[in-house]
């Protein structure tokens, strides 16, 4: 139901719900690892998700406003490799990525051998 047809205290009730961090009530299941992306707030307040669950794969339902889409994690499994920075290493020169959710399939936003971030194959 869009944010436009709740009532007062249901909008309030869920408002606290948001505030404390509680998961919604309808659709609760268990949370996805990640973490959202920033959402621009749309005038429109879209409802595409209420909770985790409600989102297919491995996307999140996030908040921003009253906005609630299913989006991409910025954090994906796994753990970036460790750089030897003893050892001189070769790598992209230049930030490929800011968060895990710029790179492509499973891979992570790292550091490397240069000191700046690429996407790369994770350790599971």
């Amino acid at each position: 139901m869009p944010a436009c047809c709740f009532g007062p205290l249901a909008a309030a009730f869920l408002l606290g719900q948001l505030l404390l961090g509680l998961p919604p009530a309808k659709g609760a299941g268990a949370e996805k690892t990640g973490v959202c992306p920033e959402i621009q707030p749309e005038q429109n307040c879209t409802q595409e998700c209420l909770s985790d669950s409600d989102c297919p794969d491995n996307l999140k339902c996030c908040r921003a406003g009253c906005v609630s889409l299913c989006s991409l994690p910025n954090e994906k499994q796994g753990s970036c490799p460790r750089v030897d920075i003893s050892f001189p290493q070769l790598g992209i020169c230049w930030d490929q990525c800011k968060v895990d959710s710029e790179c492509p399939g499973l891979k992570k936003c790292c550091r490397n051998g240069c000191g700046n971030v690429s996407c790369v194959t994770p350790i599971f």
